[in-house]
C-alpha cells in the first residue's frame, strides 16, 4: 500500500527546487493522455530534443511520443508487429516499441511513477 504521510519540511524543500529549477511535472492522466498536455507546455517541446536534459522532457513518459529525436509531439502508440512468418504462430504479437521515450527507454516511467508520490508527499527530499 502506497504510503501518502506527509512531511511537510521536506515538502517545503521539494517545493522550493522545483520552482527554483522551474521543473513542471505532468499529472498521471497527462501522461496516460497527451491531449490532456497545454498548448504552452507543447510549443516548448516543439524546440526540445528528446534526448535533452529538460524538466520538460518529463511529459513525454509516454508510449504515444512522436517518432522523431528532436521536436516532436504526441500520436499513436509506438508499436510493431512482429510478423508471422518470423514467430510461426497464428496469434498476432504486438511488441512496445521504447526508443521514443526521453532516454530511449520505458523505465524511465517506472521510475517516476515511484518518484512522484513520495516528492509530492515530502517523503523524498531533493535537497539531500
Amino acid at each position: 500500500m502506497l504510503d501518502l504521510t506527509k512531511n511537510e519540511t521536506k515538502l517545503e524543500r521539494a517545493v522550493e527546487q522545483v520552482r527554483k529549477r522551474k521543473i513542471i511535472i505532468p499529472t498521471f492522466k497527462q501522461m496516460k493522455n497527451p491531449k490532456l498536455i497545454p498548448r504552452k507546455i507543447k510549443e516548448k517541446l516543439k524546440g526540445i530534443a528528446l534526448g535533452g536534459i529538460n524538466p520538460y522532457n518529463l511529459f513525454r513518459i509516454t508510449w504515444k511520443n512522436e517518432p522523431v529525436p528532436k521536436g516532436g509531439l504526441f500520436g499513436d502508440v509506438n508499436y510493431m508487429e512482429i510478423p508471422r512468418e518470423l514467430t510461426g504462430v497464428e496469434a498476432r504479437i504486438i511488441a512496445l516499441v521504447g526508443k521514443w521515450f526521453p532516454t530511449g527507454s520505458h523505465k524511465v516511467g517506472a521510475t517516476f511513477g515511484c518518484l512522484v508520490p513520495r516528492l509530492a508527499t515530502g517523503q523524498f527530499d531533493p535537497t539531500y
